[in-house]
């Protein structure tokens, strides 16, 4: 199909102001030459206004054989998954900006697809209450995109299920059809449920079926969100951080187990001193050394909170609590480490960092390879992914390492990053190498890539094939003629 095709067919369904056409030639389009972003160059980009215009234009997809992929957040992508394997039409859902609903008393909210956490934090802030966010999200990142991507979150105790903090959904599957998730799913309108006391914050449904499941992380192959509800949390009204420094993750591995267990503090996480120097070095130019120079090889942050009720008395009692444990695993708890408050750390991951990613800050681009595991396991992945640096020439500031607990420490996000320079070559195919034998290796040895993006999506579902299979007939189901994302994961 050629480009004035596309037009007539998108012109069919959407208005002129909505389609913009991409700035490339047709040789590029017809090859999937690369873009900056590293995607197979699409030939438009859709912009409708409304579910009902989306909806129309997955129809028209589905008649045409167009093919689409969608995304919802601003600015540069670090991962590829909007990456269209084929050329295709990208939806862009970032202006859908809208925050329908902010619930105090059910703790709950309804955002639109292109809501950020920055816009989020601002509209709960007013209500007393804030949501649970990945690790200093970019200003750009939308609320949805993260959460439908299961990213983990800094604050593990307030999560029950991988799936939190998502509640009722609304998307349209690749068939065209739309669809409620959850207590949204009926029976009633969202007015007569909530004239009802209803607040479409219940996850399951309808019936006991988690239809939402189907879309969190399938990376746009299977249905496109246009709003989702979630759950927010009461705001702080006293915090005091701590951190704890350790020269191996080993001393660190037992104090977390020990305070997650009984649900002690709130926000929590591990980092080496490459991953806080890029962290904080991000607002600050130029500091990255005399950071890394200054802390301690491991340093975990641990939150104490308190509320609306007793918040003094809880935050007394919790202190005491965790100081007990530290002092068991012959740790101290502290106010800053080297150059790093506590307080500084918790507030730079507790908020966007700024238009870019902090990863990129150092050297223009950074390598993440993440993966769910055991905290127990954590040390052999370190061993394995510090030798295979090494191998390929890198020293020990080169790996920067962040592990999050989730759902309250029963599993554990690992994030090895490696900063890199995308302008030198020889650098960059480094990094590439390292990436595939890394990934290759830690899957060997039990790390389990939920969230499967660069090589890891190869090495994830060559290493489960049958897992493969269901996944397509799945989508054959809800996007039987392959018109989101064709050709990824070879759907």
């Amino acid at each position: 199909m050629n480009i004035a095709e596309i037009e007539r067919h998108l012109e069919s369904v959407l208005p002129t102001e909505c389609i913009d056409r991409h700035p490339s030639d047709e040789g590029a389009l017809r090859t999937g030459h690369p873009d900056v972003d590293g995607d197979a160059v699409p030939s438009h980009v859709v912009r409708p206004r409304d579910a009902a215009e989306l909806q129309a234009l997955i129809r028209l997809a589905n008649a045409s054989g167009l093919n689409l992929t969608v995304l919802s957040s601003r600015g540069g992508h670090r991962r590829d998954g909007a990456r269209g394997v084929e050329p295709s039409i990208r939806i862009d859902l970032s202006g859908w900006q809208e925050i329908e609903r902010v619930d105090r008393r059910n703790r709950v909210c309804m955002i639109q697809a292109g809501v950020t956490y920055g816009a989020l934090l601002a509209a709960l802030e007013p209500h007393g209450m804030t949501v649970p966010m990945p690790l200093a999200p970019r200003e750009g990142k939308s609320v949805v995109a993260a959460v439908m991507d299961r990213e983990p979150t800094t604050w593990p105790n307030r999560q029950w299920d991988m799936s939190d903090p998502v509640a009722s959904t609304e998307f349209i599957f690749g068939n065209g059809e739309m669809f409620r998730t959850g207590a949204a799913g009926g029976p009633g309108t969202l007015e007569e449920q909530r004239a009802a006391g209803g607040a479409q914050k219940g996850p399951l449904g309808p019936s006991q079926a988690d239809f939402h499941r189907v879309l969190q992380g399938a990376q746009g192959t299977m249905g496109v969100v246009t709003w989702i509800t979630i759950r927010t949390e009461v705001k702080p009204s006293v915090q005091k951080p701590f951190l704890l420094g350790a020269d191996s993750l080993g001393a660190l591995i037992p104090f977390v187990y020990d305070v997650q267990r009984p649900w002690l503090g709130e926000h929590a996480f591990v980092m080496d001193r490459t991953a806080v120097s890029l962290l904080l070095s991000a607002t600050r130019g130029g500091v990255f050394d005399s950071l890394w120079n200054g802390l301690p090889r491991y340093v975990c942050l641990q939150n104490i909170a308190g509320f609306d009720r007793f918040p003094k008395a809880r935050v007394k009692y919790q202190r005491k609590d965790i100081r007990d444990i530290a002092r068991r695993h012959g740790l101290a708890m502290t106010s800053s480490q080297g150059p790093v408050s506590a307080g500084d750390l918790l507030a730079a991951a507790t908020r966007p960092c700024g238009e870019e990613d902090w990863r990129d800050g150092l050297k223009g681009r950074c390598l993440s390879v993440f993966f769910l595991t055991t905290l127990d396991r954590v040390l052999a992945y370190e061993k394995l992914m510090i030798e295979l640096a090494r191998k390929h020439g890198m020293d020990e500031r080169a790996v920067g390492v962040y592990i999050q607990p989730v759902v309250q420490n029963h599993a554990c996000h690992v994030e090895f990053m490696v900063p890199f320079d995308p302008e030198n070559e020889g650098e960059a195919e480094t990094v590439r190498a390292l990436e595939r034998e890394a990934v290759r290796g830690l899957a060997d040895a039990g790390a389990f890539f939920s969230r499967p993006y660069g090589a890891a999506g190869e090495v994830a579902f060559a290493g489960n094939p049958l897992n493969l299979e269901v996944l397509k007939k799945v989508k054959g189901i809800f996007d039987p003629r392959r018109v989101l994302n064709r050709g990824k994961w070879n759907f």
